[in-house]
Parts: structure tokens; sequence; C-alpha cells
């Protein structure tokens, strides 16, 4: 049997954009598990498994601001899952 694979940006149009997708899709980095994770820009299987490994080790919730605390979580794919996280927020109609 065949794994189920990954919604991405390239397979569904407009998921990038704010509102694009369904919004419980929206992975949560307080809760969320490594496969969800995995659906971050930048962020793979690995460092997936590392931010669910080494989360609870922060005492405050995860939140993009805060994912560069986390070992093996660099500036550069903090910011971009920040800028990420940031395009999505927008008014509810």
């Amino acid at each position: 049997m065949r794994g189920v694979s990954l919604p991405s940006a390239e397979r569904y149009p407009g998921w990038a954009e704010p509102g694009g997708g369904p919004q419980s899709l929206i992975p949560d980095l307080a809760h969320d598990d490594a496969l969800r994770l995995s659906w971050l820009p930048g962020v793979g299987a690995y460092r997936a498994r590392q931010i669910v490994l080494q989360r609870p080790f922060l005492q405050v919730p995860l939140t993009p601001e805060r994912l560069a605390l986390l070992p093996g979580i660099g500036e550069t794919t903090a910011k971009d899952v920040a800028a990420w996280y940031a395009s999505l927020e927008y008014v509810d109609e």
C-alpha cells in the first residue's frame, strides 16, 4: 500500500495565498505532529521531528517568532516560516 502524499502549493494553486486553502490544514507549531509541521516552508521531515522533540523544553507555547530558539532551526528558516504565517493573517468575512 502506498503512503499518502502531502499537499503542496505546486499541486494546489492558490494555497500559498491567504484564504487559499482550508484553515484546518494550517499547521499549529505548538501542537501538531511532525507530519503536519513538515508542510511548512523550509521545514522538511527531519526539522519537523526536531521541532516536535525540542518544543517541550521551551516551557512556553511555540510561535513562529520563537521558532529560532530551537536547536537546528536557523534564522532564515524561522523568518520564512514567520513570513508564511503572517501572509495567512486576514480578516474573516
